[in-house]
């Protein structure tokens, strides 16, 4: 069986939808362009082993995910603090494509 995409995801991948409140649909393109900084940040950080960087911004992300209602960036905020208290370099990086993925895929709906 063949897929025709010319990047097939696996069945682990998947692209998230999120609904959001109308209200909140001016602001969600700053939000998703802050989010993809914080990832740069993050990844630079990473490279000089700063894991206090890397924990503070997600630990903001983490929060601010979720009020938005990205439960998803939420979760992997969470995973990417937790791996830079117990300086994880490899759950990091991980961790930090999996988000940007997420990001750059995310399906947004505004109920």
């Amino acid at each position: 069986m063949s897929d025709a995409s010319p990047h097939p995801r696996s069945m682990t991948e998947r692209t998230d939808v999120v609904h959001i409140d109308r209200s909140f649909e001016p602001l969600v393109p700053r939000f998703i362009t802050n989010r993809k900084k914080e990832i740069v940040t993050m990844r630079q950080a990473l490279t000089g082993n700063d894991f206090e960087t890397v924990r503070s911004v997600a630990h903001g992300m983490k929060g601010v995910g979720g009020s938005y209602g990205f439960d998803r960036m939420t979760e992997l905020a969470a995973t990417i603090e937790q791996a830079a208290k117990s300086a994880d370099p490899t759950t990091i990086t991980h961790q930090l494509h999996t988000l940007e993925r997420y990001v750059n895929d995310v399906q947004i709906t505004y109920d």
